[in-house]
């Protein structure tokens, strides 16, 4: 009996160690993961076809594409595979061993070093390179049409356009940072992307500046990751487990080779190609996570809050700026309170015209016509000309000249009053200056802070 269970282990162990072990090869080739059987596929040099943990041969079928399949990336969406080639464009499926391509686009090669994902069962593709730009757009695939459409996303600041970023999806929300961009001032030179990690929140498509990655972390130092369980595992010369939960990066040293070629996960079961350093050859290889981690190293938090976002910087200047206004307009009216007025008065419900409390009687009817247009004016520059119809004489007709005649007559008379009464010299009782509008037009300003209105 204990003979029985032993021979069955081995029957089960031996697809996933010594068989996947075996096959080596040479040549282009793609790795994926067919939904349906849950079973690598690995397709070398576009025509030899190799499938399950055993890696046995299999005939290959498949219909017209463009470029080489080495080209495309995998998607499984639901129990079906789809291979979308890398610069956006062409869309096969991968179905009953055999590939059927069912898009109406073409060859877009717009968006190399996308980051690609899957939504409500679509996939994406934000950013990438192509045609000498680099992108900040994200598309997705229509499968009722075949083609591709641009999805229209929100954000308080511009994105910048970028490749290679580093990306994950967590709870229907895309995290981005780092990648490449143009270098404007050495084209055709990138430039690499500063830390900030962004958040893309799928059901609004609103992106949002979160945080920024701690100081000591290089996303481009990680050529291949792998999602299990809330957690991320990241290859450099080290194994990397960032914890999403609870934002947090672990570095282990490697207890095997420090990469690979082409890899995915199947549960915690890795799959992937790596280079025999005999050989030089590829070698198709299976095993346990555990396997692949070492001693901890170090750890440390993966997202840090900004120092200071620049909105915030904004707004708090915008709250200085508020703050300096108020400070200013209570300074004024405190002086005002303090300092008394000097000038003339006019208590509206007395209708009388006062200095120092004493009320002025020498004021005639035009002048005090003149005083009224002066209060509603609220000590501001007004043309001469709209003065004349405070001294037109309604119900007879009259030369422009005797009406300028009079309206000078009550302006120097004021003024001669105002002067007597004040103490203030007439000429600081009226200033002048030429109108924006109309240099031959002169605008004037009498008796300046001079006359406020009381109740």
């Amino acid at each position: 009996m204990r003979s029985t269970l032993l021979t069955l282990l081995l029957l089960c162990v031996l697809p996933f160690t010594s068989k996947a072990q075996k096959l080596e090869f040479e040549g282009e080739f793609l790795l994926f993961r067919e939904a349906k059987t849950k079973q690598p596929v690995l397709i070398i040099n576009d025509s030899l076809v190799y499938k399950g943990f055993a890696m046995k041969r299999i005939a290959f079928k498949h219909t017209e594409y463009p470029a080489k399949l080495q080209e495309y990336k995998f998607f499984n969406i639901s129990n079906k595979t789809y291979l979308v080639h890398e610069g956006c464009g062409p869309v096969l499926e991968y179905r009953n061993d055999s590939i059927v391509r069912i898009d109406n686009s073409f060859l877009h090669q717009n968006q190399f070093g996308a980051v690609r994902f899957v939504y409500n069962n679509e996939i994406y593709f934000y950013g990438g390179y192509g045609l000498f730009t680099y992108k900040n757009i994200l598309t997705k695939f229509d499968f009722q049409t075949g083609e591709w459409i641009e999805v229209q996303t929100f954000s308080d600041s511009e994105q910048v356009p970028r490749a290679y970023a580093f990306s994950f999806i967590e709870n229907n929300e895309l995290y981005l940072c780092e990648g490449i961009t143009k270098d404007i001032n050495h084209i055709p030179n990138e430039l690499p992307l500063d830390n900030k990690v962004w958040k893309l929140t799928m059901s609004s498509m609103k992106w949002n500046c979160i945080g920024q990655l701690a100081s000591n972390l290089k996303t481009s130092n990680f050529f291949n990751s792998i999602k299990l369980n809330n957690k991320i595992y990241l290859f450099s010369e080290t194994f990397n487990e960032l914890d999403i939960k609870e934002n947090l990066i672990s570095t282990f040293s490697c207890k095997l080779f420090s990469g690979f070629s082409s890899a995915y996960n199947e549960g915690d079961l890795f799959v992937g190609v790596i280079i025999n350093n005999n050989s030089k050859k590829y070698c198709f290889t299976t095993f346990p996570l555990y396997r692949y981690k070492g001693e901890l190293k170090t750890k440390n938090i993966f997202i840090e809050p900004l120092d200071i976002d620049y909105r915030i910087k904004i707004g708090l200047a915008l709250i200085l700026l508020f703050c300096l206004m108020l400070i200013l307009i209570f300074r004024k009216k405190i002086k005002e309170k303090l300092v008394p007025f000097s000038g003339i008065t006019y208590n509206q419900n007395k209708e009388l015209y006062l200095f120092k409390g004493k009320s002025i009687l020498a004021f005639e009817e035009s002048e005090k016509r003149l005083l009224k247009h002066l209060l509603k004016s609220d000590n501001q520059f007004i043309s001469l000309n709209n003065l004349n119809q405070l001294f037109e004489n309604s119900g007879q007709s009259e030369t422009i000249s005797a009406i300028v005649k009079r309206r000078e007559q009550t302006v120097s008379g004021l003024i001669a009053k105002v002067s007597k009464i004040t103490g203030i010299e007439e000429s600081k009782l009226i200033l002048e200056r030429k109108n924006s509008d109309d240099k031959r037009i002169k605008d004037i300003l009498l008796l300046p802070n001079l006359i406020k209105k009381v109740e």
